[in-house]
């Protein structure tokens, strides 16, 4: 099977074209017609006197001509396509970054809710009280006191970042 495959395209794509060079004949009926062929036994008897030989030249085979240089048009599209392409690189880059930052938000707002319902119920008596020497109002920290500090820096840090991100996620859908 492979030795078939192998020769037919050796035959189809790998040989030269083949150039020949013909005599072609040519006559005229009684109507003014004017008829040609290649084999002159095809020529009626009656205007085989008046047939003329018409001599065809040689065709050479020609190598494949180069393809067109592109038009400034086609330039000018391609260089269009890769700033969209550009534009829609990046905007995914700054879809996956607001998902990923809402998504920490929605955690960090979770843990919020957890540690302040730890604290209502378990540290009561963690509630601000005066100080007897100073007379000033004293907070005292529960065991969630650093974390909660932590995470809400975070969480205002995250909805900072997260204002310039949409706008410039806005930006780039206008200009698609």
């Amino acid at each position: 099977m492979h030795k078939i495959c192998f020769f037919l395209f050796f035959v189809l794509f790998l040989t030269p074209p083949v150039s020949f060079s013909a005599e072609i004949y040519r006559w005229t009926d009684e109507k003014g017609t004017v008829h040609f062929t290649d084999d002159p036994s095809k020529i009626p008897d009656r205007y085989s006197g008046q047939g003329e030989t018409v001599r065809v030249p040689e065709e050479k085979a020609t190598a494949p001509q180069p393809p067109p240089k592109p038009d400034d048009r086609s330039d000018r599209v391609k260089a269009y396509l890769r700033e969209m392409d550009k534009k829609i690189e990046a905007k995914k880059k700054i879809e996956r970054r607001i998902s990923s930052l809402e998504e920490e938000l929605v955690s960090i707002r979770e843990r919020l809710k957890v540690i302040e319902e730890l604290e209502r119920e378990d540290f009561n008596y963690y509630q601000p009280f005066r100080d007897q020497r100073t007379g000033n109002w004293v907070r005292v920290g529960t065991p969630y006191y650093d974390e909660r500090v932590r995470l809400d820096r975070r969480r205002e840090a995250i909805e900072k970042e997260l204002g310039p991100l949409h706008e410039e996620l806005l930006k780039i859908n206008r200009s698609l």
